[in-house]
This record gives structure tokens, sequence and C-alpha cells, in this order.
């Protein structure tokens, strides 16, 4: 039977996650070079139409905070469907290395999204291109004012951080430990928003944003 695959931690960490994951299915673990993973199996009609994607897709991020609140893990993208559990034990002992170093390094760190979001709309066509370039500017640098008070006021906290761009906005991801969340909630909750913007923070993450990718050495 198929399998859908939640996140992986290192074998001799106990962590106390959700007996059931997606869809009230039972979540099971599997262990191989010294890491563990779970993962649940998949019902025909699990992933059929919007509506059940968008429930399943909660149900797993649920499981993955759940799991992220007892120790560190990294998760699977969602979704991630394997054939079988063989399946995905020959995916670990193929990654072990690479899970192992991802690991370590995100051992004691947390990652927290927020998202920059103008109220600016422009308009779909202004008086004349030169016009609609320079408001276009005009939100590129204020959108960056914004990224740039926000990262000053939190930079206590910070480790590292990443900007990225996107239809829905601005993302900046952000690196911390997560001994200091609390602290960082805090300060965070103290942001003055510029005028026309608003923020949504989101997290903690694990943080997948601060990792090589598979084919790069972690």
């Amino acid at each position: 039977m198929p399998i859908l695959a939640y996140c992986v931690s290192q074998a001799h960490h106990f962590l106390d996650a959700p007996p059931v994951g997606v869809a009230g299915a039972p979540v099971f673990e599997v262990e191989d070079l010294g890491l563990r993973a779970w993962y649940s199996e998949v019902e025909e009609g699990t992933f059929s139409g919007a509506d059940h994607v968008t429930k399943a897709a909660l149900e797993f991020h649920h499981f993955v905070s759940a799991a992220f609140r007892e120790g560190t893990v990294l998760p699977f993208r969602f979704p991630t469907i394997l054939e079988s559990v063989e399946e995905l034990r020959t995916h670990l002992e193929e990654k072990a290395q690479w899970y192992m170093n991802a690991l370590r390094r995100s051992d004691g760190m947390a990652q927290f999204e927020a998202r920059i979001i103008s109220k600016t709309k422009l308009p779909p066509e202004a008086g004349s291109g030169t016009e609609y370039l320079q408001q276009r500017k005009q939100l590129k640098e204020r959108t960056t004012e914004a990224v740039t008070q926000l990262l000053r006021a939190l930079d206590d906290y910070l480790r590292e951080h990443h900007v990225k761009e996107s239809q829905q906005g601005t993302r900046v991801y952000l690196l911390m430990e997560r001994a200091r969340i609390a602290g960082f909630r805090e300060a965070a909750a103290q942001v003055g928003v510029p005028d026309g913007f608003e923020i949504r923070l989101t997290g903690p993450w694990p943080p997948t944003e601060f990792l090589p990718s598979t084919e790069d050495e972690a």
C-alpha cells in the first residue's frame, strides 16, 4: 500500500509524536542507519479533490509541528507519497549522511516566516509605462525599507535570515535558537509596521530554508 512520509529525526532522540496523522490514519515508524522516519498508509481518496488536499495538508503540518515541539525533525515535502515502506527505507539509506548532517546542524534551532504584504495595489494599467515603472520602483523601495526595519528590530535574536519575493508578497525567513523563542515573540510583537504594509509572522518551524539541498554537501 502507498505511504505518506512525514518527517525524519535521529533515532536515538525519543520524540512523543502523535499516534495518528492525515485522515486519522495510524502513524508508524521505521528506523535505519541511526534515523527514524514517520509514515502512514494512504487510503484511496485521501487526496481526491481540492478540499481533501487542503485538509490533508493541515493534518500533515499539525503532525510535523507536534513532533517538532518534542525535538529536532526535518519534514518531507507535502505530499511525499512512496510505494512502500521499503522505498522509504531505501531513501533513508541513500540520503543518510545528508540527513545526519542536516539534523545536527538544525539541532536547537527554529525558523519563523514573516510575510510582508503591501496594501497598496498597483493599477493594472497606469497612465503610461513610465508611470507604472515608477510606481513599481517606489513600492519596491518601501518594501525594502519594511524588511530592513523588521530585521533591525529582531537582529539580537537572529542567526541568519533569507529574503524571497513571491506573488503573495515578500517572505523573510528567520533563523534563531529555540531557547530564545519566547523573547523573540515579545520583540516581534513590538515591531512597528510601516504605513501601507501588513506583517504576518508564522512559526516556529523546522529550519528547512537554511539547509542545503540534498544534492549539496551538508
